[in-house]
């Protein structure tokens, strides 16, 4: 191994171990720092992915699991999640809570890189049972880390499942599609989260399961990609044609999975990408804010907006029938669900976390464009 390839084999491994260096860390100083000690680590680890992003490990050790741009892409969005929940959280007193996003976005990034898609699938089940500890602790909460750890492994098993069964088949694919939607909490199929700590463990573990579907596809064959655009497809207009406002509100916190599901299911995975940012920085809990509203309604000048673009540019190569369908249906969604005054309010934030995210936010719909034209995806 040479020194080039050397260096870049210890700087990916660097980047993935530093998420349990931080959790570590996080719990090893006292309450009053902690917070600061975070935000630190994460804004290394933040670094360290996009390093790892530029300079690639390289040779037969990499090949099949850090070869492929848009899941080096996709771990930096995961890193950059976790500086914002980071940021957007004050200080925890709970060691185990405080360390939660860290450990929960590090089993995320070995999921995305085990060479084996059900190995990755038991690194995340590994850290919805983790979660689960850190948040069923107390009394009481044993009937919800029994909805959490269910939902989670319903979702799980059937993915195993479509993966036992021969390749390319239509059973096989429709049990993985299936499983995915769960994974990945798509609205109304599988969003087990109720808590807005719940998302310390679930924004890293949907965005996995979004990178995951992109390495599932040689073995769902075209019945898990049909899948997965009609399920991305069915929950973007139930979040449109949803009775109450506060359903259509819940429904498009996930939003942005929609979509990229739908991306996934027609080799879009650049605007999956960009989907997947729009996830990880304004998904989940975070879509009551007026920013976060906008990037999920897919507004310029953000990284979904850029997603929508070349999501529905190939799309009418797939099925002009289906393109229709879903630019009709987002269309209705954004404008049932998005409260007029969100469109002109809030475009800015005022609190660090979301300058933060609007930044990455708008970064990434700039340069992934030019990332395409270079060549680099």
């Amino acid at each position: 191994m040479t020194g080039t390839a050397g260096a870049g084999m210890f700087l990916a491994a660097l980047a993935f171990v530093w998420p349990f260096l931080g959790a570590a860390a996080v719990c090893a100083v006292s309450v009053a720092r902690s917070r600061e000690l975070a935000i630190w680590m994460s804004a290394i680890g933040c670094v360290l992915a996009l390093a790892v992003f530029v300079f690639p490990a390289s040779g037969a050790v990499a090949a099949g699991w850090d070869d492929d741009p848009v899941q080096r892409a996709g771990r930096v969005m995961l890193a950059f999640g976790l500086l914002l929940m980071v940021l957007e959280n004050g200080i925890l007193h709970d060691r185990l809570v405080r360390s939660l996003p860290h450990v929960s976005t590090a089993l995320a990034g070995l999921a995305c890189i085990a060479p084996d898609p059900a190995v990755g699938l038991g690194i995340l089940e590994a850290a919805l049972a983790w979660g689960v500890f850190v948040f069923t602790r107390p009394a009481g909460q044993a009937r919800m880390g029994w909805g959490l750890i269910r939902n989670g492994s319903v979702g799980t098993f059937l993915v195993l499942s479509g993966l036992l069964l021969p390749a390319n088949t239509v059973v096989s694919g429709l049990l993985m599609a299936c499983g995915l939607v769960v994974l990945t909490g798509l609205s109304p199929f599988g969003q087990f989260w109720q808590d807005e700590n719940d998302t310390f463990l679930f924004l890293p573990f949907a965005g996995a399961a979004l990178l995951l579907a992109m390495r599932l596809r040689t073995h769902g064959g075209e019945a898990f990609e049909t899948a997965l655009v009609l399920c991305g497809l069915l929950s973007v207009w139930l979040t449109a044609c949803a009775g109450r406002f506060a359903d259509r509100q819940r429904l498009f916190r996930t939003f942005p999975s929609a979509l990229a599901l739908i991306a996934v299911g027609i080799q879009a995975d650049v605007a999956a990408l960009l989907f997947l940012c729009g996830w990880c920085l304004a998904g989940g809990g975070r879509a009551g804010r007026g920013w976060a509203v906008n990037t999920l309604a897919c507004f310029p000048p953000g990284a979904p907006f850029v997603g929508c673009l070349l999501l529905l540019s190939m799309m009418s190569d797939w099925s002009w029938p289906l393109a229709l369908l879903t630019v009709a249906g987002i269309l209705a969604a954004v404008t049932r669900a998005v409260p007029a005054r969100d469109i002109t309010h809030h475009f800015w934030p005022q609190d660090a976390a979301g300058r933060v995210a609007c930044s990455v936010l708008t970064a990434t719909g700039l340069l992934v464009p030019l990332a395409m034209m270079l060549g680099a995806f």
